[in-house]
C-alpha cells in the first residue's frame, strides 16, 4: 500500500516530512501551515506539493491516507477527531491531547472506528535517557 500523506505544522512536522518522503512507498501531497511567512517559504521549497493554511483540504482529500499532526498542542484533539471522522490514519506529536476527558473521547471514537490507526511518539517520555536528562534539568 502506498502512503499518501498530509502534514499539519512544519516545525517538527519537517522531520515527519523527511521521514515520509524518505520511504519509497510514501509521499507527502499536502502541507498545512498557519504561519504566513512559512507558507511563502514552503511554496518555494516544495513547488510540487499543495501548500495551504486550510487543514480541511487534507481531511477532504480522498487520496490522503495518513495525516501527520505536528501542530500546536491545543489543536491536536480537534485534528484527531477530524482524522477519525474522515477515516484517516494519523501520527500525532505529543501530547496527544491536553486532559483525560479528551483522551476518553479519542479512545471511544477509535473503538467505534476500528479501521483508523493511530501512532504517537509518547514512548520518549518513558525513555531512560530522557528521564536522566529531565532529572538533571530539575536539579
Amino acid at each position: 500500500m502506498k502512503i499518501n500523506a498530509g502534514i499539519i505544522g512544519m516545525g517538527i512536522g519537517q522531520k515527519h516530512f523527511d521521514a515520509i518522503e524518505g520511504y519509497k512507498k510514501s509521499q507527502v501531497s499536502i502541507i498545512c501551515e498557519k504561519n504566513k511567512n512559512k507558507l511563502i517559504s514552503l511554496r518555494r521549497k516544495y513547488p510540487s506539493k499543495v501548500i495551504t493554511n486550510d487543514e480541511n483540504k487534507i481531511f477532504k482529500n480522498k487520496n490522503i491516507n495518513l495525516v501527520s499532526i505536528a501542530s500546536y498542542d491545543n489543536y491536536h484533539f480537534p485534528q484527531i477527531l477530524k482524522c477519525i471522522k474522515a477515516k484517516k490514519n494519523f501520527v500525532v506529536e505529543k501530547p496527544m491531547c491536553l486532559n483525560e476527558k479528551e483522551l476518553t473521547i479519542i479512545k471511544k471514537k477509535l473503538k467505534n472506528n476500528k479501521t483508523v490507526k493511530m501512532s504517537s511518539n509518547l514512548v520518549l517520555r518513558t525513555n531512560d535517557l530522557f528521564n536522566k536528562i529531565k532529572k538533571k534539568i530539575n536539579k
